[in-house]
């Protein structure tokens, strides 16, 4: 009987040890290409290369505090399509602009900060859209 049940918390350990490692790779991976993307965002701009439609960008004001604050990194990816309720990355006359969107009206969006009092003036279309925030690398 204490064999039996030391042979069955063997098997277990040895599973558990085996699914241990498999989230360790998988984390390892998820770091490494996080890595990656801002390398080639911020050391090889000249090859604009987006993989698998992410980007990585640096956060230029405290609009969005306290889900993130100027000067953190955030990754963002392309979508088809966007929600309210997405926080978005947008060009807006040259400048990028990280707002969440709080209203949807068939091709326009009206997005706001969540630190700002009111909506943004005018509304963006989605073509403005540069992608969903999906990621964030608070600094230090």
């Amino acid at each position: 009987m204490k064999i039996t049940h030391l042979m069955s918390m063997f098997q277990e350990h040895k599973y558990y040890h085996k699914c241990r490692i498999k989230q360790n790779i998988i984390l390892i991976c998820s770091v490494l290409l996080v890595l990656t993307i801002i390398y080639i965002q911020f050391f090889s701009k000249e090859m604009n290369i987006k993989p698998f439609g992410i980007e990585a960008l640096i956060v230029k004001s405290n609009s969005m505090s306290p889900i993130f604050s100027k000067n953190d990194i955030i990754i963002i990816q392309e979508q088809n399509e966007y929600k309210v309720g997405d926080i978005v990355a947008y060009n807006n006359n040259g400048e990028i602009i990280t707002h969440r969107i709080i209203e949807k009206n068939g091709n326009e969006f009206y997005t706001k900060g969540d630190n700002n009092n009111a909506k943004d003036k005018s509304p963006i279309c989605i073509n403005d859209i540069k992608g969903k925030v999906i990621f964030i690398l608070y600094s230090i």
